[in-house]
């Protein structure tokens, strides 16, 4: 577990200098918050859009310094309070030996039960597979940068559509929408954040969650989604998943855009049958 541990330490900011930081203040007018470096070092410095609607006042973080003409920037913000890396290092290690022990048999299929997870949404708020029990799911994977209009883009304009229906409906309060980045190295919390608002996601209803890079591996395969670096970008499928509010696999939906009148029915019956 400590071995685990290290490395989900290290992984989250691997793709740049890391820093870790305890955040002392945080001004939303300005975009900018004062950090206690670990050397014990008071610093001001800039966040980014996304990172300023997230309140990492008093939270112990670990992201990225850039230096700046005015002062440093700060960015590729995730939590970096022991006892929540403790948890998520406890679900990856438990999700990874039952990855092996499946082994080619890993994809889930309708019926199967959803693998229990351990990540942060776009909040920067820990949430686990037992948070989302009790109401019917709809569930995809996408990354922030993907610059296919026909994938990730056309797939989160569906989910943004479908949770449009599924607020016309009283009946469907229930029902939420999981979105998981497959490029956490990329998509911390903050960016998960612009990136919703872009599409004008209900953060009430629709959650998007990245974290432990390892863990997030390990899910795709559970889900079947397969990805490959090229060029620069990352080349891969995509579905949808239906849950049952018990949290077992009603349906998957193979490509990356739906038709979401069609799911917010499957999803409104479903939360009609609780």
């Amino acid at each position: 577990m400590r071995h685990l541990l290290c490395t989900l330490l290290w992984s989250l900011s691997a793709y740049g200098a890391p820093s870790e930081a305890v955040v002392k203040s945080q001004n939303t007018i300005d975009k900018s918050a004062v950090i206690r470096t670990k050397e014990g070092q008071e610093l001001k410095v800039s966040l980014g859009d996304g990172d300023t609607q997230i309140t990492w006042q008093g939270r112990s973080i670990r992201g990225v310094l850039t230096p700046g003409a005015d002062r440093p920037s700060l960015s590729s913000i995730f939590p970096n309070d022991l006892e929540e890396l403790r948890r998520v290092a406890e679900v990856s290690e438990a999700l990874h030996r039952e990855t092996l022990d499946k082994g080619r048999l890993v994809t889930r299929m309708p019926n199967d039960l959803m693998p229990n997870m351990a990540l942060w949404d776009q909040s920067a708020r820990l949430v686990m597979k037992k948070d989302f029990l009790g109401s019917p799911l709809a569930l995809n994977f996408v990354f922030t940068s993907c610059r296919s209009a026909r994938m990730c883009p056309a797939s989160t304009a569906c989910m943004k559509q479908l949770g449009d229906l599924l607020a016309k409906q009283p009946s469907a309060s229930k029902v939420r929408l999981i979105t998981i980045t497959f490029d956490p190295e990329t998509d911390s919390p903050g960016v998960l954040q612009t990136y919703a608002k872009g599409y004008g996601i209900d953060f009430v209803r629709h959650s998007l969650l990245t974290g432990d890079p390892a863990q997030i591996k390990d899910l795709m395969r559970h889900y079947g989604i397969q990805t490959l670096r090229d060029d620069g970008t990352i080349v891969h499928n995509a579905a949808l998943l239906l849950i049952s509010a018990e949290g077992r696999i009603i349906q998957r939906r193979e490509g990356a855009s739906f038709d979401a009148e069609d799911v917010a029915q499957v999803l409104v019956r479903e939360a009609a049958r609780k």
